[in-house]
């Protein structure tokens, strides 16, 4: 019975907590930062390695759980990994939440310091 139960277990995890071997884990990340510029209007993410986050709209500058919780949002849209093409992140902000984007520019560090950098803007 116990021979049946591991392999039952096991798989059960891998149904309830897929792999996201490719995916972004920003605590294994050095530093990520993400602006967007849509009607004049610059927004900002920041993470910067342990656990600093800033979120900037504008002149606005928040770094309280706001920044943390904006910043988890942005990267669900994102789905940023090391493979991430810029034109389906693109995509996905201006159906999300940036229908008028103008330019994204993200800059990201991992933990092992490889410096990961995607550009796009509307009038290129």
């Amino acid at each position: 019975m116990k021979k049946l139960l591991i392999p039952v277990l096991f798989i059960g995890c891998l149904i309830i907590f897929p792999s996201q071997s490719s995916a972004l884990n920003l605590m294994e990340s050095f530093f990520l930062k993400i602006t967007v510029l849509e009607k004049d209007i610059e927004y900002q993410w920041e993470y910067t390695s342990p656990g600093k986050y800033e979120y900037e709209k504008g002149e606005k500058v928040i770094k309280t759980k706001e920044a943390k919780e904006e910043m988890a949002h942005i990267l669900q849209i994102l789905d940023l990994s090391e493979k991430a093409n810029v034109e389906n992140m693109v995509k996905a902000l201006k159906e999300d939440r940036f229908p008028h984007l103008e330019r994204l520019d993200i800059r990201w560090m991992t933990g092992e310091h490889k410096l990961y950098t995607w550009v796009w803007d509307a009038n290129d």
